[in-house]
């Protein structure tokens, strides 16, 4: 029986469909590469979340065929070690498009509607409502927010999920632009240029993979071209922003608010900026795990390993070139 090592637990739908095609499946202890490299020795296959697997784990797995991803990013894999030794990478595009597009939309209404802060004053001043008015109280402490109506949002990556936001922000009445190079036959605006999105959008929606070439995309020359009224949105992964530039434009008011879902290293150390600056939003990295998609991606992930172990390449490949063995 073929053994597939989760790092994590995955949604129980992936692995009863795993069991239920013959395969053995085990849960990692921890996923520290000392625990993964024990456990990975006599795996067929592993199934990653979000935590690392790095060159001396997939080193060890001395039967190991395929690493799949139960998600879209594979910046978490070592995939050049992978191809290496002749093992196959595949991930799940657009499982989770409309639940990471959702969190987006719904970021973009806490922060324009200021619901946050009213929520905060509420609790903090409720013995000063004696005597007046909800509307009073909202223009005494400046709560009343806008309309994402007429707003320009800027999708940054135009792939599954940048197109499912584009389709909700545009219900919405938003203009929407993005930004691609390497998105084709787009229906909308796409600029070829960052430095001409900056200045023009109100929200700024970041969903393009974490790349040698995407890293620190937002460092504070670009957060200082932004109108000091933007909100920018991080639903991908933390090191396309520099964190401690962010919060110091926060801090600043260069920004009007950000709402961050990944961080440069995960979990994020207690001293991290974000913590305590002005206007955030922080999430433990949700936008793209709801229960519908977590089930999406289970199976997807799952149905990966049973399609190469059938002698079938998966749905979607990092490094087809390795090919898939018939024997297997």
């Amino acid at each position: 029986m073929k053994k597939v090592l989760l790092s994590e637990k995955i949604d129980d739908a992936g692995i009863n469909l795993l069991k239920d095609n013959g395969f053995e499946v085990k849960i990692a202890a921890n996923t520290d590469a000392l625990t993964m490299a024990k456990e990975i020795e006599d795996a067929y296959a592993v199934i990653m979340r979000s935590s690392e697997l790095p060159a001396e784990v997939i080193d060890a797995g001395n039967q190991l065929k395929i690493i799949s991803r139960n998600g879209t990013g594979i910046n978490n894999v070592n995939v050049d070690e992978a191809t290496k030794k002749g093992i196959l990478v595949a991930k799940v595009n657009g499982a989770n498009a409309f639940s990471v597009a959702e969190y987006v939309i719904t970021t973009m209404l806490m922060l324009s509607r200021k619901l946050m802060h009213t929520d905060k004053l509420l609790h903090e001043k409720q013995n000063e409502l004696t005597g007046m008015s909800l509307p009073g109280f909202s223009t005494k402490y400046n709560l009343n927010g806008n309309e994402l109506a007429g707003k320009t949002l800027a999708i940054l990556g135009y792939g599954k999920i940048g197109q499912q936001l584009a389709l909700l922000a545009k219900a919405f009445n938003m203009n929407v632009i993005g930004y691609d190079p390497y998105a084709k036959n787009a229906d909308i605006k796409l600029y070829d240029n960052l430095n001409k999105i900056w200045p023009i959008a109100d929200f700024i929606s970041i969903n393009m993979p974490l790349t040698p070439e995407t890293k620190d995309t937002i460092t504070a020359k670009e957060l200082k071209s932004m109108k000091n009224s933007a909100f920018v949105i991080n639903s991908a992964r933390g090191g396309i922003i520099n964190e401690n530039d962010l919060a110091t434009a926060l801090n600043n008011d260069e920004i009007a608010g950000a709402a961050i879902d990944a961080f440069n290293s995960e979990p994020p150390k207690p001293n991290n900026p974000l913590f305590n600056s002005k206007n955030t939003i922080i999430t433990s990295h949700v936008a793209g795990t709801t229960k519908e998609a977590n089930r999406r991606l289970g199976l997807g992930a799952a149905q990966a390993v049973i399609d190469f172990s059938n002698g079938k390449m998966p749905e979607f490949p990092v490094n087809p070139e390795v090919g898939v063995s018939k024997e297997d």
